[in-house]
């Protein structure tokens, strides 16, 4: 009962936003909060749960941009249906590169998927027939949709917020599953001890293989929202090492394998980097970084995980 009525007043809150106002940069604010937050969470799959640090997770977010980008632009598809198929070309993409990375262990696989995801950048910044390399691609106009007999406002940030509240819920969702179902526990056993876990028997490679098709698949749709909300997308903006790196920085600062630490670390990093961005211009950076360490050093366990610790010492 108690769990249901948690669940459901995190419903709320989520949605609730484009009903309390109707500033526009609070909507984008709370948009860039969820779509962190959606990063955040497919990388915890992998990272958090199985203990697999990639740096490659922009090679995922990239190929679902593009894939929603191309599929609207020469084929018509709308960006809503090129998500979901954003997503599904992510997963084929992190097959070839999971049954080969995950040979490797340690800082050598994390190496390995920072080495893919820049080979990636550099096939889309040189494939111009299909990205149409640096220039990137553009939409000029979505394609109009009734909902309840009233067209959407694509102009307005509130059904782009419906849409990115969506799908971080249902990563959230998929978290939660996956923390109760048996690949959970085999990727928590492969984070403490993988050679432990392969003497009882666990497919150590087959269960990475798979957290990291389900961890793309979320990091694809995200990709796809970016595409659709800011109908832009080039090499540098969806390919950088620096996307890779602050997925990382989210999870570990909301708190690995929980269902609601990504979220908590969305929440501080990206409202931190925005008011700091306003007040210092680029010097904003160094007061991100100095939160990072801070938490990083005071709470390893995560600002979710500190509030867990407090609480059961309390109790």
């Amino acid at each position: 009962m108690r769990r249901a009525a948690a669940v459901a007043v995190v419903a709320v809150l989520m949605m609730a936003p484009p009903f309390l106002t109707s500033n526009q940069f609070l909507l984008h604010l709370a948009i860039t909060v969820l779509l962190w937050t959606l990063l955040g969470v497919s990388w915890n799959l992998l990272g958090g749960f199985a203990g697999q640090v990639s740096f490659g997770h922009a090679t995922f977010f990239g190929v679902g941009a593009y894939a929603t980008m191309i599929l609207y632009l020469r084929l018509g598809l709308a960006p809503w249906y090129g998500m979901a198929l954003g997503g599904a070309a992510a997963v084929l993409v992190s097959l070839p590169i999971g049954l080969i990375c995950f040979r490797l262990r340690g800082p050598y696989f994390s190496l390995s998927t920072l080495a893919v995801a820049e080979i990636v950048r550099l096939i889309a910044l040189n494939w111009d027939a299909l990205t149409n390399g640096p220039v990137g691609l553009l939409i000029t106009a979505l394609p109009p949709v009734r909902l309840g007999g009233r067209a959407l406002d694509w102009e307005s940030k509130a059904p782009f917020y419906f849409i990115i509240a969506a799908l971080a819920a249902l990563a959230m969702l998929a978290t939660w599953r996956l923390s109760r179902a048996r690949l959970g526990a085999y990727l928590l056993a492969i984070r403490e001890d993988e050679d432990a876990a392969e003497s009882v028997g666990i497919d150590t490679v087959r269960a990475k293989v798979l957290t990291l098709a389900l961890s793309a698949f979320f990091t694809g749709l995200a990709g796809g929202f970016y595409g659709l909300y800011f109908r832009y997308v080039d090499p540098d903006a969806v390919f950088p090492i620096a996307l890779s790196v602050e997925m990382v920085f989210i999870a570990v600062v909301g708190g690995l394998a929980t269902v609601i630490g990504p979220v908590i670390g969305a929440v501080f990093l990206t409202t931190l980097g925005e008011l700091f961005r306003e007040r210092f211009q680029v010097g904003h950076l160094i007061f991100y970084g100095l939160f990072m360490m801070l938490a990083i050093r005071y709470l390893p366990e995560g600002i979710w995980g500190g509030v867990r610790r407090v609480w059961a010492v309390k109790r």
